[in-house]
């Protein structure tokens, strides 16, 4: 079912005033505009700066990882202005290359199976819809939105939702059958050192 409303972060977005925006060019961005274009489809990055900061002594604002990832193919400029990504395959590539992290391409797999590899060292990032901020949204979406699901245990999934919008989207949980009604069977397994 395609939904023809918009969502309420759309919303904000759309009646944001620009210069009231967070200080863009600390997070990297040349214009006010160029942080306003990207900052709803850098989802993934922002999984990945989380897990940068969480494993590493890496710091690099959002702006500089977006140029190093459209310069490795992780995202796509349409000659209409839509954006294709986060695209995995390059992705994993570019960080297994520059982090040293381990990627595994995770497809056709549901959560309750994907969990049972998430251990100390390991985090997911999981394709889920973006709708997944409002759990009790009937009959959602599946894809088009990522977010870090850093454990799953005992019929749970805990995940930090970079877009969310309350005060729990750093630590959010939702029981697994709840997780996976918004989940598209696929995202990307990052082990924090290579497997020997």
């Amino acid at each position: 079912m395609r939904r023809t409303g918009l969502t309420r972060v759309e919303v904000v977005l759309r009646n944001t005033d620009v210069s009231q925006l967070r200080d863009w060019a600390a997070d990297g961005y040349s214009s006010a505009e160029e942080y306003l274009f990207w900052s709803r489809r850098v989802c993934g990055l922002a999984c990945l700066q989380s897990l940068l900061h969480g494993w590493t002594d890496v710091r690099l604002p959002m702006g500089q990882l977006l140029g190093q990832a459209l310069d490795r193919g992780c995202f796509v400029l349409e000659p209409a202005g839509n954006v294709r990504g986060l695209i995995y395959r390059p992705f994993m590539a570019w960080v297994s290359a520059r982090f040293g992290f381990h990627c595994e391409l995770v497809e056709h797999t549901p959560i309750q199976e994907t969990a049972r590899k998430l251990r100390p060292g390991w985090a997911f990032i999981a394709s889920v819809s973006p709708e997944i901020r409002d759990p009790a949204t009937e009959d959602p979406l599946r894809g088009g939105h990522l977010v870090l699901v850093h454990a799953a245990r005992d019929d749970m999934v805990w995940f930090h939702d970079p877009s969310g919008y309350s005060g729990k989207a750093e630590s959010a949980s939702l029981p697994m059958p709840v997780f996976e009604r918004f989940h598209a069977d696929r995202g990307i397994l990052i082990g924090r050192r290579p497997v020997p």
